[in-house]
């Protein structure tokens, strides 16, 4: 099944989810950094990052949402893409639920850390899950892909052509070979 929200016939939702992940990743880091030593910089970058993960993970939503619709009903990948969204909101309340924490402690000079970093960590387990739940999608059950989109190939011999082209000095010629 294709994506129905594209940009230049690239599905929306797939580009979007990196982002999140990575302000999520960079949250969960910068937290554990700053239990480790204390350094408030870094609660403020895993504050900054999680708000961006969740700005983020906010505007996936809907693209994921609008795909998710155009699923059949009863099948197998309405099911996971189900467990796929259910995860995601789970994980976006965590880093929710964190950042409401984090914004009241910002002037703190020693912020405490204990419920950012137990909420981090399950946001981020969670993500891990439902990552795992809209990679199925895509690898099994072929969401947002074209599967009858031609496929252009290379021949056998035009890989071995093309390595041959690569490794070989352009300049130098056939006949000047020795």
């Amino acid at each position: 099944m294709q994506s129905k929200i594209k940009i230049l016939g690239h599905p929306v939702h797939p580009m979007l989810v990196p982002f999140p992940i990575a302000f999520y990743t960079a949250t969960m880091v910068c937290t554990i950094v700053y239990a480790s030593n204390g350094n408030t910089f870094w609660f403020h970058v895993a504050f900054i990052a999680n708000c961006a993960g969740i700005v983020m993970a906010a505007v996936a939503i809907l693209p994921g949402l609008i795909d998710w619709l155009a699923i059949p009903e009863l099948s197998d990948a309405k099911s996971t893409g189900l467990k796929h969204m259910v995860a995601n909101v789970f994980s976006l309340g965590c880093f929710v639920a964190n950042a409401a924490i984090n914004y009241t402690k910002l002037s703190a000079a020693h912020p405490p850390v204990q419920a950012p970093l137990m909420l981090t960590i399950a946001g981020f387990l969670i993500m891990l899950y439902a990552g795992f739940k809209g990679w199925k999608m895509v690898q099994t059950y072929h969401i947002g892909i074209d599967k009858f989109a031609p496929e252009e190939l290379p021949q056998e011999n035009a890989v071995e052509k093309n390595a041959n082209e690569i490794f070989t000095d352009a300049t130098e010629k056939p006949e000047e070979k020795k």
